[in-house]
């Protein structure tokens, strides 16, 4: 068998990009081109780069395609991470759609290119891909009005069912990326006019949304420009402000210890953005922002009912995979979320339902890592297995299906 992995980054990067272009379509990944450097080009630098930027997993390495090619340069000899990952994305992309009936094509060529939508249906791609390497059959579901499950997978000792869960890092959350990197980028450069370094607490009520950035950002800049510097104020009925601010002087702090105490001194349940003047390894008058919500959120919660929603996608004819991916968590977050962790008593309370005596097992998935090899990178997921005990099916209960490849 091939080599998946290397002969990718050898010379056929260019060339699987291509196929995936035009499984798309030139017109339309021109055209969503146009829209993603419109919006980067109209954005504020934080919403840019922390959240536009990456929204979706393969504009930006489109983009620097494009670029090659217009001046007849190999892809594969100016292999950028992101354009290594989108050739690995493309390899697996065109080869398991000609598996596909052409409702469910179809349905990918489009969504594949949705802002919001192209790393959840990538994700199903990933997962159907990790049974394809092994030669077992992917036999797809209609795309129609059914409920059902992605696909079905024919293993030599075993058929079953795969469901994926796509779980937004927003999931369930009082603040959502999109509203907190909206804020910070109204706010800091404000603050910054003002001449003012250090740190800004905002504590809300309930949840942050988009009318209550401008107010936020009106009470801030008030407090401000009547030389309210330090200490904490209320915000009726938004929420409170906690001031530690001074004016600029130039000072320099190391860029790394600095990052570090935030932090540090941030609570989990926050968010937080941090801004300043980069000068070699130092950061010339620093300024923190964080905020968070009085209300805690109930992602545990919000993610045991989209789980347990699955329940609905499988008819219990044969055993049934879940395999759901945690946005924003990377391998090392994920296990240790193994055990003894709130996402491992979720997981067994749901198993434990009979409604799903036929799942064998729910498997999570995080962000991508890149472990280096010799001569090559190789990109991949780490994942967290659970096994349902209870499944009714006995060939589900030591069944080896997530166990990695052998060499």
């Amino acid at each position: 068998m091939e080599n998946r992995i290397r002969d990718i980054y050898t010379n056929k990067a260019g060339s699987l990009i291509a196929k995936l272009v035009g499984f798309l379509g030139e017109s339309n990944v021109r055209e969503c081109l146009k829209r993603y450097e419109h919006a980067m080009k109209s954005s504020g630098v934080i919403f840019r780069e922390y959240y536009l930027k990456d929204r979706h997993p393969w504009l930006n390495a489109l983009r620097q395609y494009y670029e090659l090619t217009s001046h007849a340069k190999c892809v594969h000899r100016h292999p950028t991470p992101e354009l290594r990952i989108l050739a690995g994305d493309a390899k697996k992309v065109t080869a398991l759609q000609n598996q596909m009936p052409d409702s469910v094509r179809n349905k990918y060529k489009k969504d594949l290119l949705d802002q919001d939508r192209a790393r959840s249906y990538l994700f199903e791609i990933q997962i159907a891909w990790h049974f394809f390497v092994r030669n077992w059959d992917i036999q797809w579901y209609e795309d129609d009005s059914s409920k059902h499950p992605e696909f079905v997978v024919k293993a030599p000792e075993l058929h079953f069912d795969v469901e994926c869960k796509f779980i937004s890092i927003d999931i369930a959350r009082k603040i959502h990326r999109r509203e907190f990197y909206t804020l910070a980028d109204q706010l800091i450069p404000q603050i910054e006019k003002r001449k003012c370094a250090g740190r800004l607490d905002i504590r809300l009520k309930d949840r942050l949304d988009s009318a209550t950035v401008g107010a936020l950002c009106t009470e801030v800049l008030k407090k401000i420009d009547s030389g309210f510097l330090q200490g904490d104020c209320d915000i009726t009925p938004i929420g409170s402000l906690a001031f530690d601010l001074k004016a600029t002087s130039g000072i320099l702090v190391d860029a790394t210890e600095w990052t570090k105490r935030v932090c540090e001194r941030k609570p989990d349940e926050a968010h937080c953005a941090v801004f300043g003047r980069a000068e070699g390894t130092r950061v010339r008058d620093p300024l923190e922002l964080t905020v968070m919500s009085e209300k805690a959120d109930a992602v545990l919660d919000a993610m045991k009912e989209k789980i347990s929603k699955a329940e609905t996608q499988f008819d219990g004819s044969r055993p049934g995979l879940i395999v759901c991916f945690l946005e924003g968590i990377n391998g090392f977050e994920l296990h240790e979320l193994g055990s003894e962790s709130g996402l491992q008593r979720m997981t067994n309370y749901v198993l434990d339902k009979d409604i799903f005596s036929y799942v064998m097992g729910i498997s999570y998935s995080s962000e991508s890592m890149v472990k280096k090899r010799h001569k090559f990178e190789e990109v991949f997921n780490p994942g967290l297995f659970f096994r349902n005990h209870k499944c009714k099916f006995e060939a589900g209960k030591t069944f080896d299906f997530l166990s990695p490849l052998k060499s």
